[in-house]
């Protein structure tokens, strides 16, 4: 990352998952030439998201959803499947600068990830190279993509990339607990979306107990700051957002039309 770019960092409470997806579209929208945004937070109920251009319709059935009190929301970025419940949640804004700038952002922040997985005790590495998944390849903590965060071989940080206006934004989870196996209650069909999760692991796993929430907030702020450099002085104070700009952005999640368009 630019050695130059100004940080700043917001820590947000627990909130719902069209909440969680406006703060962090309006994030990237906001961010400013030379700058760069990083978010933390949480998810109030255990929530389904689904990747941008993934298929939903026949593939989740709704009714389990809800029997089981999982919410669903349709991601702006793309990639597969994540069951948001125990987990800290990171999302990183920068603009855009040319080609090859989308993988220079995701290779930046794995690295960032892995460093303060390290810094933590976790043996954590990067996954190797192989072909992209596709859509509906089935969930996002099946299997490792090239570049994603492993530990002893699986997959315990998961994330997914949009451009969108000459910005980017990278999002993703960092799973404190085992909570992916939920998926296979929720789909339509055994068959229909493959979600056997045991390739995947949680940092529950690793240490006991886990750091508190506000304690890995600190150790992975100080590992994004270290790995990617630039200026972070004043990054503690919180990122302003438009509420008109997040508001219009929360109905558009909110919208069954566009979580169930596929």
């Amino acid at each position: 990352m630019s050695p130059t770019r100004t940080w700043g960092v917001r820590v947000d409470p627990a909130a719902a998952g069209p909440l969680n997806m406006a703060r962090d579209h309006a994030m990237a929208l906001s961010v400013g030439t030379g700058s760069g945004s990083l978010r933390w937070y949480g998810w109030r109920t255990p929530t389904l998201s689904l990747g941008r251009n993934e298929p939903a319709v026949g593939r989740w059935a709704s009714e389990r959803l809800a029997a089981e009190g999982v919410d669903v929301v349709r991601r702006p970025t793309g990639g597969r499947a994540v069951l948001h419940h125990r987990e800290l949640t990171y999302a990183l804004a920068v603009p855009a600068e040319g080609p090859g700038s989308v993988r220079r952002l995701h290779s930046a922040a794995g690295a960032a990830l892995t460093e303060g997985l390290r810094r933590l005790g976790v043996p954590a590495a990067l996954a190797p190279g192989g072909p992209a998944h596709a859509p509906d390849a089935g969930p996002c903590f099946r299997t490792p993509a090239a570049g994603e965060v492993i530990v002893g071989g699986r997959k315990l940080v998961g994330s997914a990339q949009v451009r969108v206006e000459g910005k980017l934004l990278q999002h993703g989870s960092i799973l404190l607990q085992d909570d992916q196996r939920l998926l296979a209650r929720l789909v339509a069909s055994p068959r229909s979306a493959g979600a056997d999760e045991a390739s995947s692991t949680f940092l529950g796993a690793w240490l006991d107990p886990v750091p508190s929430w506000d304690a890995l907030v600190e150790v992975f702020t100080s590992a994004f700051r270290d790995t990617l450099g630039g200026d972070w002085h004043g990054a503690s104070a919180a990122i302003t957002l438009d509420p008109a700009l997040v508001e219009s952005l929360e109905r558009h999640y909110r919208s069954s039309a566009w979580t169930w368009r596929r």
